[in-house]
């Protein structure tokens, strides 16, 4: 089975990432994002496992380490052929966190999505739309164009979430600094 490890944000943040991923969906982008409901998100980790309970038991005594920290979105971009996104400034604060999830669940899962998400392969994204095809990516990113402005959101909460299809498993709150 394939899960994932990532950010939520505050709720203003999530709002405005909803409002463009709802625009894009009703301006020629398909309604993937819409139809299974995949709140807004930053993945930190994309991994296999056919045990979940140890990775819930590894982010429960790991948690109170992190903190929820500002999170500047900058531009959008595009994984060719099919995903469009928003792309955050990668930060400490973002890479600390891919390297310490993926070491502290590398020896109870097997990594996912050919290691795209490994530290040194990934690209921090929030996706706004996926399974494009080439008329829906033009369509989305025009959209999505008109719309973005670069803004700041803060990530507060961790969450785990059963992947294809989403069915988020548990969250944890990150503690202000």
């Amino acid at each position: 089975m394939d899960y994932a490890i990532g950010l939520y944000f505050d709720f203003k943040t999530t709002n405005k990432i909803t409002k463009i991923i709802e625009a894009v969906a009703q301006n020629g982008a398909n309604t993937y994002m819409v139809d299974t409901k995949i709140p807004p998100h930053l993945t930190l980790s994309y991994f296999q496992t056919d045990h979940i309970n140890p990775i819930i038991n590894i982010l429960n005594t790991h948690t109170t380490n992190w903190h929820a920290n500002n999170i500047f979105f900058a531009s959008l971009g595009i994984f060719v052929p099919n995903v469009l996104f928003i792309a955050p400034v990668f930060t400490e604060y973002l890479q600390n966190l891919n390297i310490e999830i993926n070491n502290l669940i590398e020896s109870v899962a097997t990594h996912g999505d050919n290691g795209h998400y490994l530290p040194n392969q990934w690209v921090p994204h929030t996706a706004l739309a996926v399974r494009l095809t080439d008329a829906e990516l033009k369509a989305s990113f025009e959209t999505a164009t008109a719309m973005f402005t670069a803004f700041e959101g803060q990530a507060v909460k961790l969450f785990l979430a059963e992947c294809n299809p989403y069915k988020e498993i548990a969250t944890w709150e990150l503690h202000q600094t």
